[in-house]
């Protein structure tokens, strides 16, 4: 079957802004925690967010860091002509790409079992879909080195959709942030910082096996004529 190129398109936009937006909300981080008060100001949303990451300064930088790496790369790693005209190139972007996930994957769990903005269903959300994550990435390695590139492809599309979740979550947040001054309340982020995160990883692991099964049967022919080259 034949993908829908505007279906393609369209999956492609979405993944290219919320790496986008994973990149700017790492920036943004980075900055509040390398210059305190920088982006400081009374009317800031955003200040109790920032506050609690403050306290654990050097393992947030740990994480997010990385991520931006990771956001970046990830992309990289789906595109058919740099995989079939620079295998080398391909390759060496998986093994830094899986490196900074493994990084971004622990810490984001050590982070998960500290205090969270969140509570519980914060904590829930991260240990389960960032356990999968690292799953799934090391599924990813695994079918790579016995050369099962069919099975490594969908399990690649699984971890970087779950990593990609993070920048998911932020529209979700903001939309709850709309609705309380909307509603004429200040928001309370631990009030559905957990929700929020649900959300995002769930929506992200449906579309995954979605667009999984959607492209399954061309994809593994094409990845078969690439093997054979």
């Amino acid at each position: 079957m034949k993908a829908n190129p505007a279906l393609v398109r369209f999956v492609w936009v979405a993944v290219i802004f919320l790496a986008f937006i994973g990149i700017a909300v790492a920036t943004r981080r980075s900055v509040v925690l390398l210059k305190p008060g920088a982006l400081s100001s009374r009317n800031n949303p955003a200040a109790d967010l920032d506050k609690a990451f403050t306290d654990r300064r050097t393992l947030t930088l740990t994480h997010i860091l990385p991520a931006m790496l990771f956001m970046v790369l990830g992309p990289l790693q789906f595109v058919r002509g740099l995989r079939s005209k620079y295998p080398r190139v391909h390759r060496w972007c998986g093994r830094i790409f899986l490196t900074v996930s493994a990084v971004v994957g622990v810490t984001g769990l050590t982070l998960a079992f500290g205090k969270t903005i969140g509570g519980v269903d914060e904590k829930a959300a991260i240990v389960l879909f960032g356990s999968f994550f690292l799953i799934a990435l090391a599924k990813g390695l695994w079918h790579a080195l016995r050369r099962e590139f069919a099975q490594h492809r969908e399990w690649m599309i699984r971890g970087y959709a779950i990593g990609l979740a993070v920048a998911t979550v932020r529209p979700i947040m903001g939309t709850f942030f709309a609705a309380a001054v909307l509603r004429g309340h200040r928001p309370v982020p631990h009030e559905f910082f957990g929700t929020a995160f649900w959300i995002g990883f769930t929506l992200q692991t449906i579309a995954a096996e979605i667009w999984i099964n959607y492209t399954r049967a061309r994809a593994a022919t094409q990845l078969a004529i690439i093997s054979l080259e």
